[in-house]
């Protein structure tokens, strides 16, 4: 047997249910292919009947035994499977099937995709007229969605700028007429130094934005000569020290001592603001010269902090530090 009749009863020797069948030329394999091609199904039959018969086609070209006439019969089969397996996945049916599911679970711009996509590839089919029809009803879901989603965005907004307009009336307030300056403190803040304390508060005067201050201060029985601050905010640890000697400032009186930082807020600042008012576990250590001192920051100071954060955004107050 030579190269070529060993190459053909290669391709010859497996019908469609992968069998080996008796040697056959290829004028009498090419209709029982056919035969077998035109009874499949489903999508996966016919993508398998596309496969065997591009290997034939390949097969049968190399091995130099088919007519052009049966490669022609062969490759309209092909053309005519690939056409079907596309109706399946892309049809009229498969598509308005799709475009109700999606308005079932209010998708109405996935609905709408649909149906246009369908009146573009089937434009005479009866789907696409049913279609036509359905797409008044998506537009009108898309309408009502928008709608209620601007609803909603007004709705939050107008409760945030009330929120933000009842965050003054939390305040303490203080004028200063001489230097004309208005200061907002919350009412829980301490109003004198010899107070344990951690807030902050905020300044206003006439042609310039609001400002920020923090103040931090230690009262007890004796010394610590503080030196820094360290503030641990569930896990994440923040440093305050003097930015020139003798900012954190000191007095006595009636048996206590009192130590206390006030300065004007910063970038640095504004974030451990924040953390300490939004943190769930928040300590502080004054470290003092040889010795320290820890604290809990507690809720009504946290809630304070949040309060004041409110108050100065009510206030124009930006955070372009």
């Amino acid at each position: 047997m030579n190269g070529y009749q060993q190459g053909f009863r290669f391709v010859s020797s497996f019908d469609f249910g992968g069998q080996e069948s008796a040697s056959k030329p290829p004028q009498a394999i090419c209709k029982p292919l056919q035969a077998s091609v035109k009874k499949q199904t489903t999508m996966k039959k016919r993508t398998l009947q596309i496969l065997t018969i591009g290997f034939l086609m390949t097969g049968l070209i190399g091995c130099g035994g088919v007519s052009q006439n049966e490669y022609d019969t062969l490759k309209a089969e092909n053309e005519k499977l690939k056409q079907e397996i596309e109706d399946l996945k892309f049809g009229p049916d498969k598509l308005l099937s799709q475009a109700k599911l999606y308005i079932d679970s209010k998708d109405f711009n996935s609905a709408k995709t649909e149906l246009l996509n369908l009146i573009e590839k089937h434009p005479t089919s009866l789907q696409a007229t049913e279609a036509k029809q359905l797409i008044s009803i998506a537009d009108d879901g898309i309408k009502e969605k928008q709608l209620a989603e601007e609803k909603a965005k007004l709705e939050k907004e107008k409760a945030e700028k009330e929120r933000l307009a009842n965050a003054t009336k939390k305040m303490r307030v203080k004028v200063d007429d001489m230097n004309d300056i208005t200061w907002y403190y919350d009412k829980t803040s301490p109003q004198y130094t010899n107070y344990n304390g951690f807030y902050a508060y905020i300044g206003t005067s006439k042609g310039s934005k609001p400002w920020l201050r923090l103040v931090i201060q230690y009262a007890a029985d004796d010394w610590l000569f503080i030196e820094k601050y360290i503030i641990k905010v569930d896990g994440q640890t923040y440093n305050i020290t003097e930015d020139s000697y003798g900012e954190i400032k000191t007095d006595n009186g009636s048996g206590g001592i009192w130590e206390w930082l006030d300065r004007k807020v910063g970038y640095s600042e504004y974030q451990i603001i924040k953390a300490v008012a939004n943190g769930k576990d928040v300590k502080i250590r004054f470290n003092g010269k040889d010795y320290y001192k820890d604290k809990t920051i507690t809720e009504q100071q946290k809630a304070a902090l949040k309060n004041v954060l409110d108050a100065y955004e009510a206030l124009g107050g930006t955070t372009d530090f």
